[in-house]
């Protein structure tokens, strides 16, 4: 399996100097909140699914280690299979993920209903990912892997799109803004389209697409940051709404792809120093590490699609 460990060229400098270290206060996991893997879904803990370790038995399926968990993208010489499994395991990742954050700012008895519903939908894509990752599949074995994640996808986008609406209705009454509903519901539209794609035969990326796609939820993570951020940071709240404008208006007006390619390498920058200067309380915020890591892996995925589609 290939291995990727590469560095952005910033690196980790923007935060670095800093004076006066305070811990972050986080509103997401705790590790003492942790779900064991073995806990049915009417368990009342809350927080991340312990997963067997394990290696992607298709060949050609490569790891990209910038982050603290291994990010699954295509290697060098990897042929539809491989770019087939390499995009379930990643975004069932990041699903997964999704449900456990809404079920981390669903808090109460209230919820209870909502807080369920999203922890299913966890251990739903646990177990896609463990599929898509222990075993070996080959060009014309991946129908029934593409189509059970396809129909999970559809399912938790409605409850995404229904949470939204109720929250924006004032109905609901979580802690989850109706723009991160949004969010994640356009993420996992975008998956399902390329589970379209991809059962078609094809695993091609549209630069126009990946651009417009990618921008906006580039733009997302970093408000998402600048409203997580203690309000005494100020400069880097500043930095974190002036990023998000020029992504935005990369969207609006679409730059060329070596352009947009030293974009996506400056908002991993951006997030790498985000993240480690959270984890050392270095930078003063309501951001917990899963999240900073959560956001680095999807900007890591944008580069690489910046780059495959050309």
């Amino acid at each position: 399996m290939e291995k990727r460990a590469l560095q952005g060229k910033l690196g980790r400098r923007q935060f670095a100097g800093r004076a006066a270290a305070t811990a972050g206060i986080s509103l997401l996991a705790t590790p003492g909140l942790a779900l064991g893997a073995g806990k049915g879904a009417d368990s009342e803990s809350v927080g991340p699914i312990s997963l067997p370790e394990g290696a992607a038995f298709t060949p050609d399926v490569a790891v990209d280690q910038r982050a603290r968990k291994p990010i699954y993208l295509p290697g060098a010489n990897a042929g539809y299979a491989a770019h087939a499994v390499s995009e379930v395991l990643f975004w069932t990742d990041q699903l997964m993920e999704h449900a456990m954050f809404i079920a981390l700012l669903m808090p109460g008895d209230r919820l209870r209903g909502p807080r369920s519903e999203a922890r299913q939908f966890q251990m739903t894509f646990a177990g896609h990912f463990l599929s898509a990752r222990d075993s070996g599949y080959r060009d014309d074995g991946l129908s029934s892997l593409l189509l059970s994640t396809r129909a999970s996808v559809l399912q938790f986008i409605e409850y995404k799109r229904r949470m939204q609406r109720a929250q924006e209705a004032g109905t609901l009454k979580s802690l989850v803004w109706p723009l991160f509903f949004d969010h994640i519901a356009r993420e996992a539209e975008r998956f399902a389209a390329r589970l379209d794609l991809l059962a078609q035969g094809s695993a091609a990326l549209q630069g126009d697409e990946v651009a417009a796609f990618w921008t906006t939820i580039m733009a997302d993570h970093l408000e998402f940051v600048a409203h997580l951020l203690d309000p005494q940071e100020r400069a880097l709240v500043a930095d974190a709404k002036a990023r998000a404008e020029q992504l935005y208006q990369t969207h609006a007006h679409r730059v060329g792809s070596g352009q947009l390619a030293t974009m996506a390498d400056e908002v991993i920058d951006f997030k790498t120093a985000a993240e480690h200067g959270i984890e050392a309380g270095q930078i003063k915020s309501i951001i917990d590490p899963s999240l900073a890591d959560h956001v680095l892996r999807e900007a890591v995925r944008f580069s690489d699609e910046v780059r495959r589609a050309g």
